[in-house]
């Protein structure tokens, strides 16, 4: 998936710009992006596995508000629909795209590492 897909690049310039010009606020939130994102992960299945609907949106929300924060714009997009399918209570297995959403922050941290060395060098 091409990195215009995976990311908000105006999002990106945003902290770029912010940081004068630098990319390491970039690095500084991608660092606790990589940290933090695990941890929705089993959050949102244990949520899962538990049938708990509210849990699994408030879960997903947080998701989706981190991936907003650092521009990932194709995890953004899914987690925003785990979070809709958590508040009309659809935790259905097969409707729950888990592994193409870890697999879509795999991918996001290999286009930020991108970004910030093209960047940088």
């Amino acid at each position: 998936m091409p990195s215009t897909d995976l990311l908000d690049l105006p999002t990106l310039q945003n902290l770029v710009d912010l940081d004068d010009g630098s990319t390491a606020l970039v690095a500084e939130m991608m660092a606790l992006f990589r940290e933090d994102t695990p941890r929705r992960f089993q959050e949102l299945q244990a949520a899962l596995e538990a049938g708990d609907a509210e849990a699994f949106s408030r879960s997903a929300h947080a998701l989706k508000g981190g991936s907003g924060a650092i521009g990932a714009r194709a995890l953004r997009a899914l987690a925003a629909d785990l979070e809709a399918q958590g508040r009309v209570g659809n935790l259905s297995a097969q409707d729950i795209p888990l592994a193409q959403v870890e697999a879509a922050f795999q991918h996001t941290l290999e286009a930020l590492a991108a970004y910030i060395a093209e960047r940088a060098g």
